[in-house]
């Protein structure tokens, strides 16, 4: 269960302090032992290198911009937690995609978005359109708003897998905007505008569609998190 794993990560890091375990050895021993917001972390970190600092166009800064569009608080405390720590690491691409792989193969939607995008643009990895987009298109199946409004960027343009398609960008933008998305809302009514209002009037028709398939795919999430949390 996500939130709960990640808050144990913050927690007991703070005890592995105590301990005098740095925090980046605790986040290596709980991401081999397969916690997924340790392997987004630490994926994050060797991505661009980590002195203490965050860097503006960094990854690091990229995740917790999607946090906080999602008003997810947790980002906040993790921060805190990387800054309080001395260790440094040097900029690994490789050990990089290797543990935000294995965060995005749990499921984690940041590590979705975040892996997503990289093999979209050829971002220190070997350009993929094809994985890419399918990353992305978990992450937005599975509810991920910010993931959502990037499958309409990924129609936008049009790639591999997914030929330009103006009606399937706008569903998602539409998705996206009714989810809370504000850049998705901004897309949706300039798209809508150049459009016109026979293409709006089935990019509507195929959102609906899209909504069944989130919220039934939202659904099953939730009742197997609530049976991992039963179990646990």
């Amino acid at each position: 269960m996500k939130t709960l794993s990640l808050l144990m990560v913050l927690l007991a890091s703070l005890v592995s302090a105590q301990a005098g375990m740095p925090f980046f050895s605790y986040l290596r021993q709980t991401a081999s032992d397969g916690d997924a917001e340790s392997q987004l972390i630490l994926g994050l970190a060797y991505r661009d290198g980590w002195d203490g600092t965050i860097k503006a166009d960094s990854f690091i800064a990229k995740w917790h911009n999607l946090a906080v569009e999602l008003h997810d608080q947790r980002s906040n405390l993790l921060l805190r937690r990387l800054l309080q720590q001395s260790e440094h690491l040097a900029q690994d691409t490789e050990t990089a995609q290797k543990w935000l792989s294995l965060a995005a193969e749990q499921g984690d939607d940041y590590a979705r978005v975040i892996l997503g995008e990289m093999l979209l643009e050829g971002d220190g990895v070997a350009a993929d359109w094809i994985n890419g987009a399918e990353w992305i298109r978990k992450s937005a199946a599975a509810g991920f708003v910010p993931a959502q409004f990037r499958m309409g960027l990924v129609y936008l343009v049009g790639g591999k897998t997914t030929p330009k398609d103006e009606v399937e960008a706008l569903a998602w933008f539409i998705v996206a905007a009714e989810s809370g998305s504000k850049v998705a809302k901004e897309f949706r009514d300039e798209q809508t505008a150049l459009l016109g209002r026979e293409v709006a009037h089935l990019a509507i028709k195929r959102s609906r569609l899209l909504f069944i398939r989130t919220s039934s795919a939202q659904n099953t999430i939730e009742q197997n998190d609530s049976r991992e949390h039963a179990r646990s």
